[in-house]
């Protein structure tokens, strides 16, 4: 469909435009007008290289077009619609090679767009075979409703006579007529309407055999144009549409519906006083052969054949250079309503590749529309806002032409994508071949190492077959490899794919993020300045978080709604930790403020790092000690949970630990708050943990006691000594000493402490 009163396109519309003038197309306009004033003159080509202007000429030069009086007349009080009609029937998608089937199917959308296309009346078209709804103006029901009720008072005026007034009489008689014309109306276009199908039955024996007589014309598989013939006919005859433009057949490279086209025309022409032309917009090559056929009669086919077929050819000299369509990009900028800071130089660059207007329109609108969003006009640094300008135009490029692989870009399966994880490869590959011959490459860029790497040399280098693969695959893609080796498309691609990214202020935040995108190992956790906006703008684009190495992203993970999701890319985190030992990073976690718990954190660690405990305590580092302590807080925080920490910790016997022994030791010297909260532990909890040797409570008689009487400790013969030896200090406590314990050690006590038998005796009754 095509806007006809317009003065200027819209800034990305990808319709054809109907602004040109006779001075911007003089000769060409000239020769359509002399050929269109020629009657024999039936079918015309109008001849270019794809997207050279063809439509926008044509549309131009029929919305310009000087009619006679008498159509101007018709025009004016619409009485008809325009005298032209375009045409437009691209195969977009795939390359049929049924010929026949190709051929059908382009008739039938002719034949749609030519009679379906059009309004649905009555008037216009009253003999049309074609049912439509008609809509009916409900002002007209009402008026006629009126008028019949009027026509029966007049009529009858009480009885089933005329009217013996004469003037009532009059307007009831005309009335009458009026209805009786429209329906004597409708009654004959409809006589033609009724079809005749015979058929007949014959039996065989037991089998019938039915015959349906039809015309030959309905055979399903027949030409279109031939079945629908008497249909065409009549459209033209009561539309007035004189002129017909075919866009874009030659994309079906089936000669035969030009060949159907044109013995259309003819049968539409015979006794016509003024005829219809057809117009066909194709490129020069539409009937040509391969070049590499070297028959003498294939030299010449191309111009030959053209001369048969069309009556008339005009050659369409193009807008724009077909060898570099610069200037169409920067008209196409120079329109945008806002300011797009894209180097021109890469307009040229570009240009020789990409020629279609269509598409260069698409990529420039996709620009100004990501541009906005992203706002790039906020960035304060001109340099890196130029810089983000350019790049956002290459991903709008790689948009544009490569638009499957784009959409897999979030999800890390695109040929980018790859080609971004070898970059590293590439580089260190062309570094150790250049180290070899004492030359430096100057950066890691794209630009740098394509100086070095090319079609014709890539195999000398030791890359691996993926490598070779893909470089391959690369060479072979002219425009991805221009923008790759122009640094349009490089490892912050996913900057450009979200708004989120150039809304941080924080360039610290920003070389974090773009450090986690092109999966560069960050030796030590990165502060954040903005943790939330960090996080989702990876969320965002799916990032891997193996290199997202930053307590603050990972206390914020802790601090989502969204639990499970974030707690999985925790694991991530806390798995590479793990792999590098990091005890700096856990003891930073640890210390963070968040809403998880001491205990919390601990059991998250250990989920993903399930030999912590041992790891820590053989490691050298003074930050043990602090780890160590801080685990034990976390034992002493709430009473209640510490059954749940010691699933974590009997595995590892972390309690009985010199190390943890000495800092638990430590703690209980110096805190009161912690004796007391390991008192109430160890006195509430109903978890049963066995201390190897109880002397480290010595001094905190209190807690000694309560471990004794809830029979927290080993029994071994360090913990019977120290029990005799409390209870002979005091023979009032009560312990509850099993006798099987006492009677394993009380005989090895006896003779280590050479008792006399008369203590041997009170040593027993005491400890019953």
């Amino acid at each position: 469909m095509y806007v006809k009163k317009k003065n200027k396109n819209t800034f990305g519309s990808l319709y054809a435009n109907g602004n040109l003038t006779k001075k911007d197309r003089g000769p060409e306009w000239e020769k359509l007008e002399v050929a269109l004033k020629d009657k024999n003159i039936t079918n015309i080509g109008i001849l270019a290289p794809y997207d050279t202007g063809k439509s926008s000429f044509l549309l131009s030069f029929f919305k310009n077009w000087k009619f006679n009086i008498s159509e101007r007349i018709i025009r004016k009080l619409k009485l008809q619609r325009e005298c032209y009609r375009f045409i437009s029937v691209p195969n977009f998608f795939e390359d049929i090679k049924d010929n026949k089937k190709s051929v059908i199917e382009l008739e039938k959308d002719i034949l749609d767009q030519l009679l379906l296309e059009s309004r649905a009346s009555r008037i216009r078209f009253p003999d049309s075979q074609i049912r439509r709804i008609h809509s009916i103006n409900l002002l007209i029901v009402i008026v006629t409703y009126l008028l019949i009720l009027l026509l029966i008072g007049i009529v009858s005026n009480g009885k089933f006579i005329i009217n013996p007034n004469k003037l009532l009489n009059g307007i009831g008689l005309f009335i009458l007529a009026g209805f009786g014309f429209v329906i004597y109306y409708i009654f004959l276009h409809s006589l033609n309407k009724l079809s005749l199908q015979l058929s007949t039955k014959f039996k065989v024996n037991s089998a019938t055999i039915n015959a349906d007589l039809v015309p030959s014309s309905e055979i399903k598989d027949g030409d279109k144009f031939v079945e629908h013939n008497d249909e065409l006919r009549y459209f033209f005859d009561k539309s007035g549409e004189r002129f017909i433009v075919f866009e874009d057949l030659d994309r079906y490279n089936n000669p035969l519906i030009f060949q159907r086209l044109r013995a259309l025309n003819k049968r539409l022409n015979n006794f016509r006083k003024s005829p219809i032309v057809f117009i066909y917009t194709l490129k020069d090559s539409a009937f040509s052969k391969d070049m590499n056929n070297t028959d003498a009669n294939n030299e010449n086919y191309a111009a030959e054949t053209r001369g048969k077929f069309f009556d008339y050819t005009i050659s369409i000299f193009p807008l724009h250079n077909l060898e570099n369509s610069r200037d169409e990009f920067y008209e196409q900028k120079r329109q945008c309503d806002h300011a797009l800071l894209i180097n021109e130089e890469y307009f040229y660059g570009i240009g020789k590749y990409i020629h279609d207007k269509r598409e260069i329109i698409s990529i420039m609108s996709d620009v100004d529309i990501y541009a906005q969003k992203l706002n790039l006009a906020a960035i304060k640094n001109k340099e890196s806002q130029e810089e983000a300008f350019n790049k956002l135009f290459g991903l709008m490029i790689y948009k544009n032409v490569y638009s499957a692989d784009f959409d897999k870009l979030i999800i890390g399966k695109s040929f980018l994508s790859q080609l971004i994880l070898d970059k590293k490869e590439i580089f260190d590959d062309v570094k150790s071949y250049l180290s070899i011959q004492d030359e430096v490459i100057k950066s890691d860029a794209w630009s740098c190492i394509f100086q070095y790497v090319n079609r014709n040399n890539f195999e000398d280098f030791a890359f691996s077959d993926r490598i070779d693969a893909d470089l391959e695959r690369l060479f072979n893609h002219p425009i991805l490899f221009f923008l790759i080796t122009n640094d349009l498309l490089c490892e912050d691609y996913h900057n450009y794919l979200s708004p989120t990214f150039f809304s941080l202020n924080s360039p610290k935040d920003r070389s974090f993020i773009n450090k986690v995108l092109s999966h560069q190992v960050i030796k030590r956790s990165e502060q954040l300045e903005n943790p939330l906006k960090v996080l989702t703008y990876l969320n965002q684009v799916n990032a891997d978080y193996t290199y997202a190495y930053s307590v603050d992203l990972l206390i914020e993970l802790f601090k989502q709604t969204d639990v499970w999701n974030q707690i999985g890319r925790a694991k991530v985190i806390f798995s590479e930790v793990k792999r590098r030992k990091d005890y700096k990073f856990i003891y930073q976690f640890l210390l963070q403020n968040s809403n998880l718990s001491k205990r919390e954190k601990i059991a998250y660690i250990y989920n993903s790092w399930n030999t912590f405990f041992d790891d820590v305590l053989q490691t050298n580092l003074k930050i043990r000690k602090m780890i160590i302590n801080y685990i034990l807080e976390g034992m002493v925080e709430k009473e209640d949970r510490f059954g749940r920490m010691i699933r974590y910790l009997k595995k590892n016997d972390f309690l009985n630990k010199k190390d943890v022994q000495k800092v638990l030791i430590d703690n209980l010297k110096c805190s009161n708050l912690y004796i007391q909260k390991f008192y109430l532990l160890v006195k509430e909890s109903p978890q049963v943990y066995l201390f190897s040797n109880l002397k480290i409570f010595l001094f905190k008689p209190k807690i000694l006691k309560v471990l004794i009487k809830k029979g927290w400790y080993e029994r071994n013969y360090k913990n019977f000594e120290l029990i005799v030896h409390i209870k002979l200090h005091n023979k009032e406590e009560k312990f509850n000493i099993p006798p099987s314990y006492v009677k394993k050690y009380i005989i090895q006590y006896f003779n280590e402490h050479k008792l006399s038998e008369e203590k041997y005796r009170k040593v027993r009754e005491n400890l019953y």
